[in-house]
Order: structure tokens, then C-alpha cells, then sequence
């Protein structure tokens, strides 16, 4: 994003929404959860609601508010039941069910990019049913041991072709750290995904621009 497409939707957000263009911080939120055998799945997006984070969530604070202007699903794959903050800092976020790494239990973690997400604020449904396929980025030069790839092809890594890559545009939209937030991921069918010896995240991922310090 260029910084001109930045101006001007921080301007179009000033205009819109009311919030003075410059108290509009670019910034990020993130919520993880670990995939088990449900068959939905939900994140909490705000501090207040989760004991102990993740050491690479990032949540909205009791008084912050934060403007969505593109959101994401992915998958995190941590080869241990009881992952370490570093292993989390280093674990890589999948665009894709990668053969590489989700394999056995874990390969059933593809079904989060065939089923739809639920975003519900105050009891209104923002986004009643989205399709989360339309996170799913499949990179032309993929890891190894994938079976549509042969040869030297199989020794390269996963690509990014952009910092938005598997994001998905969104009207800008306004939530804050006070509100009811429901947001959650439906399969339709309790799939086991779960383990001994490793932990599948689905991973949900806003991008936008936060405004701290809004609410007394």
C-alpha cells in the first residue's frame, strides 16, 4: 500500500467515522486459538478477555478502539504440545494447509479455509457469513513435499508475493475494547486436528489503525 492510498483512508475514516486523522495509528490486532476437534472455533480479539496471551497475539486494551480495514485467517503449526514463547515467535503463518507440516490429524486442519467466519458486534452481525476461502493463498514456489511439485522446485520456500497477502479488504470498521465481540470460525463437522506431539493454530489477523486512550 502506497502512501498516498494510506492518506487517503485515513482521510475517508475522518470523514466517515469521526475520528481526528491524526489519532489514526497504522497498527494491527491478532487472536490465535488451537485447533482440537470442534467444529467451530472462536478468537478473542480484546485483552480483557484472555487470562494469559500468546506471546505474538496482539489485543485490543479496555480503551483503545481500532478501525479494520483488511482482515486474515491462517494456520500456525508448533511441533509440541506445550509450545514455548519462542516457539511461537518463530513459528511461520500458513496461507494453506501445507503437506509439508500439517500432515496425519493435522492435514484435517484445510477444512479452515473451506468453512465461513461469523463477526458479530454488540449483537449485530457485521459479517454473518464470510467465506474463508477467500484467505486461501496457494504460493506458485511452495516448500517440499508437496505432491504437485517435483524436483529442485520441492527445496524452495513458501512465497510472499505482498505485506497484504491473504488479506481481504473490509469497509472500515470501527470496535473497541468494551464492546461484545463475537467472532468465530464454523466447519460444519467436528474434525479432529489435534494430536500428541504438536499444537495447530488457526490464526485471525486485523489490519487497520488503532486510536488509543478513546474511552475514559
Amino acid at each position: 500500500m502506497s502512501t498516498f492510498s494510506i492518506v487517503n483512508e485515513k482521510k475517508f475514516i475522518q470523514e466517515r467515522l469521526g475520528i481526528a486523522y491524526e489519532n489514526l495509528s497504522q497498527s494491527y490486532l491478532r487472536a490465535e486459538t488451537a485447533l482440537s476437534n470442534l467444529s467451530s472455533y472462536a478468537f478473542q480479539l480484546q485483552a480483557n478477555r484472555v487470562a494469559s496471551p500468546i506471546v505474538t497475539e496482539n489485543l485490543l486494551n479496555l480503551n483503545d478502539q481500532f478501525v479494520i480495514t483488511h482482515f486474515t485467517i491462517g494456520l500456525k503449526y508448533i511441533a509440541s504440545d506445550t509450545p514455548t514463547a519462542l516457539q511461537h515467535l518463530n513459528a511461520q503463518v500458513y496461507t494453506y494447509a501445507d503437506t509439508n507440516v500439517f500432515a496425519g490429524n493435522a492435514a484435517n486442519a484445510a477444512g479452515i479455509f473451506n468453512s465461513d467466519l461469523n463477526f458479530t458486534i454488540d449483537r449485530r452481525e457485521f459479517l454473518p457469513a464470510f467465506p474463508t476461502r477467500a484467505f486461501l493463498r496457494v504460493p506458485g514456489t511452495q516448500t517440499a513435499a508437496n505432491a504437485w511439485f517435483t524436483g529442485s522446485a520441492q527445496k524452495l520456500t513458501n512465497e510472499y508475493s505482498n505485506g497484504l497477502y491473504g488479506f481481504y479488504p473490509s469497509d472500515p470498521t470501527l470496535i473497541d475494547g468494551r464492546q461484545t465481540l463475537d467472532i468465530q470460525v464454523s466447519l460444519g463437522n467436528a474434525s479432529t486436528i489435534d494430536d500428541t506431539g504438536y499444537t495447530a493454530y488457526a490464526v485471525f489477523e486485523v489490519r487497520g489503525y488503532l486510536v488509543t486512550n478513546a474511552k475514559s
